[in-house]
């Protein structure tokens, strides 16, 4: 079982445009929901749980759009990135998560409705899920 496969060029193109097409369809769909409940807040809740439930997504929206632009900016490479890279940045992305949700607790804790700042962060977390459920489980399977 040690056979090495071997792709031509315009199948390991091929490969590179669906998985960039896949990682940007789940974070534009990770962005919608958080968006979505957001707006919900701000139909239930007002302006201030609104912002609060943006402001959760964000936390782990912004450092997810550097890890997916460098696994997107790897898929230009020919050799791609390795396992590895995936696992450093997305141990990085959630330390980064983690601290912009300290410093939020810390510097405007007072401040924030923190029901709709968890609901904001799970909408961003499992968003993905609604795109799957949308999609009939093809997100990012289109080419």
């Amino acid at each position: 079982m040690d056979a090495k496969v071997t792709l031509s060029p315009e199948e390991r193109q091929r490969i590179a445009v669906r998985s960039r097409v896949g990682l940007l369809n789940i974070y534009l769909w990770q962005v919608a929901v958080s968006i979505a409940v957001s707006a919900l807040f701000l139909l239930l809740s007002g302006a201030s749980a609104a912002i609060s439930a943006l402001v959760g997504a964000g936390c782990y929206l912004a450092p997810n759009a550097l890890f997916v632009g460098r696994l997107v900016l790897g898929s230009f490479k020919s050799e791609g990135s390795g396992p590895g890279i995936f696992l450093i940045g997305n141990f990085l992305k959630l330390l980064a998560a983690v601290g912009l949700l300290w410093f939020l607790a810390e510097s405007y804790g007072d401040q924030l409705h923190w029901v709709a700042v968890l609901v904001g962060l799970i909408a961003a977390l499992k968003g993905y899920w609604v795109g799957l459920l949308f999609t009939g489980g093809r997100l990012g399977k289109k080419l």
